[in-house]
């Protein structure tokens, strides 16, 4: 019986080593592990701040309140979010304000990041006008459609090299830019399309390629899609 339980045992330990990082795969901790939450997106991000704190201090600072709680007339009761997370925001806020590594030159007033506090950090924020808190969050707003992971067309990229490849679908964001969106399914284990089926945004105009981390984070008021913590907003 030992020569076949030892065997068994350590199958069932590769198992659950590949079965654990599958629930890690494409997926960036957002603080709630349910996909649905019964609340406005605006009261979702309100109750995970280590992601979204950022998020929704811009979202006051553009009075963009009424978008996220559907009450916006002119985006919809409902929207597709690619969402911005804090490490995306804070990134922006560093390479803006922050003093140049590089030798170059620094902006007026410049900060030394590794000395700020969180709440100074946050504070960058107010040093961004009005208009470009605005611009950057509607850049990832699909306006007046719910779109979950599995109603992207699939896509390819480009072999040559361009922005744009086969399939997929060309959003018009709220803010009048275009991103092109499609789904690809890795291969897993040797075999072609068996893996996780991906969602990939591009910007036509920056040609810079970004994958969504955690997919379906669904509201009352819409569909959260978040990006990886590389993305920065200026990559729109």
């Amino acid at each position: 019986m030992r020569t076949i339980k030892h065997p068994l045992y350590l199958l069932a330990l590769l198992f659950l080593t590949i079965c654990s990082s599958c629930t890690k795969y494409d997926f960036v901790e957002t603080g709630k592990a349910k996909a649905y939450h019964d609340t406005t997106m605006w009261e979702y991000f309100q109750t995970d701040s280590y992601n979204w704190s950022y998020l929704v201090y811009m979202i006051k600072r553009a009075g963009l309140e009424d978008l996220f709680q559907g009450k916006s007339t002119q985006y919809g009761p409902e929207i597709t979010f690619l969402g911005m997370t804090n490490h995306s925001i804070r990134r922006y806020l560093y390479r803006t304000y922050g003093i140049k590594t590089d030798g170059s030159e620094s902006p007026e007033n410049a900060v030394d990041p590794s000395k700020l506090t969180e709440e100074e950090t946050m504070k960058l924020i107010d040093r961004m006008s009005v208009a470009t808190c605005r611009s950057l969050i509607l850049d990832c707003v699909i306006p007046k459609e719910k779109i979950l992971l599995e109603d992207f067309p699939a896509g390819r990229r480009a072999a040559d090299g361009s922005a744009v490849g086969t399939g997929g679908k060309t959003y018009t964001m709220a803010s009048g830019k275009q991103l092109w969106l499609y789904t690809f399914r890795d291969t897993y284990a040797g075999v072609a399309g068996a893996g996780a089926n991906r969602l990939h945004v591009v910007s036509p105009t920056t040609s810079i390629s970004r994958d969504i981390a955690s997919h379906n984070i669904q509201t009352r008021t819409g569909v959260v899609h978040s990006l990886q913590y590389d993305f920065t907003p200026t990559d729109f």
